[in-house]
């Protein structure tokens, strides 16, 4: 009897551990690639970006937004615009400072469903300043495979970049294309 109760103890163990996912399993996901960019105008002029050495954090199931966690930082100093005097100008103290700011971080507080997509309120934080603003977001998925994409704007003077300037502009676009696997 002993011996017959123990298998039964060890049967259900297995196939608890064998079944699906229970209501708090979540996906996460792994970046495969990415493109973190930017675009402001500076003297009527799109100047263009891009960041590296992304880090996320990406717990995302559609059916389970209330528990799912979007987070990433990258390094200001491995800014690139194509033009090294001016990734260096924008890296110095009174734009990025990437010397002491060593993140631009963006995690999120809360998400939900909007029209066909999500989004989700984000809190953004760049030269030590936090911000939180809500940012739409598509998530596409097939299989194991997902597509994070959003655009959104900022004011590069809620975070203390660049100071007053009558030939930059404030409003910063920014694109986050993340493709990732879970």
């Amino acid at each position: 009897m002993k011996h017959s109760l123990k298998k039964v103890f060890l049967l259900a163990a297995l196939l608890f551990a064998l079944l699906p996912c229970n209501a708090s399993c979540q996906a996460t996901w792994h970046p495969v690639t990415y493109n973190i960019s930017f675009k402001i105008k500076n003297a009527g002029i799109a100047v263009s970006g891009k960041f590296s050495d992304l880090k996320t954090e990406l717990v995302f199931s559609p059916d389970k937004l209330a528990t799912s966690k979007l987070s990433g930082s990258v390094v200001p100093a491995t800014l690139k615009t194509g033009i090294n005097m001016r990734d260096n100008h924008i890296k110095e103290e009174s734009y990025l400072d990437a010397e002491k700011f060593k993140l631009i971080e963006i995690t999120s507080l809360k998400l939900y469903p909007q029209g066909t997509g999500y989004a989700g309120l984000f809190r953004i934080t760049i030269k030590g300043v936090s911000k939180e603003m809500e940012i739409p977001f598509d998530f596409i998925q097939f299989g194991d495979q997902a597509d994070f994409n959003a655009s959104f704007t900022i004011n590069r003077r809620d975070f203390n970049v660049g100071g007053s300037s009558m030939t930059m502009a404030d409003n910063v676009a920014v694109s986050i294309k993340i493709k990732a696997r879970n």
